[in-house]
C-alpha cells in the first residue's frame, strides 16, 4: 500500500479509476471530462427522477384530490427538475461531441499523413 493506493484501483491522486500507465499517460482533459460526465449523469438522473415524482404526485392528485401542498410539491419538482436537466443535457451533448471529435482526430491525422506521403 505504499504505492499511494494504486493497487486498489485508485489513481495517484487517490481517486478511484484507471491509474495512468507508461503506455497511456495521465491526461488532465480526459480526467476533467470523465468528472463532468459523472456529474451530468447524476444531474440527469436526478432531474428525470423529479419529473417522475411530479407525475406520481399528479396521479395521486387525480385519484384523491389536489391539495395546496400537493400542487406546490408538483410545481417544485417540475421547476427543480427542469433547472437540473437543462444544463446537464447541454453538457452531455458537448461531452459526446468532444469524444466524437477526439475519435475522428487520429483518423484524420493518419489520413493527412498518408496523403502527404503519397504526394511527395
Amino acid at each position: 500500500m505504499a504505492d499511494g493506493g494504486e493497487s486498489r484501483g485508485e489513481g495517484p491522486d487517490g481517486r478511484r479509476g484507471t491509474a495512468p500507465s507508461a503506455e497511456q499517460p495521465f491526461d488532465e482533459v480526459l480526467a476533467r471530462r470523465a468528472r463532468l460526465k459523472r456529474i451530468t449523469s447524476l444531474g440527469q438522473r436526478t432531474g428525470y427522477g423529479l419529473y417522475l415524482l411530479s407525475l406520481v404526485l399528479g396521479a395521486i392528485g387525480i385519484r384523491w384530490g389536489y391539495t395546496p401542498l400537493l400542487s406546490t410539491l408538483i410545481a417544485v419538482a417540475l421547476v427543480v427538475g427542469s433547472m437540473l436537466l437543462a444544463p446537464t443535457i447541454i453538457m452531455s451533448h458537448g461531452i459526446k461531441a468532444a469524444e466524437r471529435e477526439e475519435r475522428r482526430a487520429p483518423a484524420a491525422a493518419s489520413a493527412d499523413a498518408a496523403a502527404r506521403g503519397s504526394a511527395g
